[in-house]
């Protein structure tokens, strides 16, 4: 009697797993046909900054920006004797000192790339665009003085 009760107790609990791993098979593929689905109701639409982000960079953002280029700034100050000593002064400048100032310079509430492509949409009246064939162009400075001989 005794082995017929171990029988049925190996049987019952390679059930009891297969039941729980069938149940774990199955959710997880219920999670991962659910993810494009989640993905595509978190897409914005909207490109630029939105109100929230605005306010948000305005009274969180910009002041932190500020303490950030005031330090950098000191940083660079007193790291500029290492730095011309080992040769790295530029690099100290750039990281230190230009960027934290570039970034103050950012649209209220702007993503780095939203910032690039509106700055990318401001006209130049001093420049000359001359498509020559696609995505090929002539960029003339019209402040320059420029011969064109035919």
């Amino acid at each position: 009697m005794t082995v017929k009760a171990k029988n049925q107790r190996t049987v019952k609990q390679s059930t009891v797993k297969q039941s729980v791993f069938t149940v774990a098979v199955s959710l997880g593929l219920m999670a991962a046909s659910m993810q494009p689905a989640l993905a595509a109701i978190e897409i914005d639409e909207a490109f630029g900054p939105s109100y929230d982000t605005m306010v948000v960079d305005t009274v969180v953002g910009k002041p932190l920006q500020l303490v950030s280029a005031v330090a950098g700034t000191a940083a660079y100050i007193v790291s500029l004797p290492f730095s011309l000593i080992g040769g790295n002064a530029d690099q100290a400048q750039q990281k230190l000192f230009v960027e934290p100032w570039d970034a103050m310079g950012r649209c209220l509430g702007c993503t780095v790339a939203e910032d690039n492509y509106y700055k990318s949409q401001v006209v130049d009246n001093n420049v000359v665009r001359i498509v020559v064939d696609q995505p090929s162009e002539i960029l003339i400075n019209t402040n320059d003085y420029v011969v064109v001989t035919p």
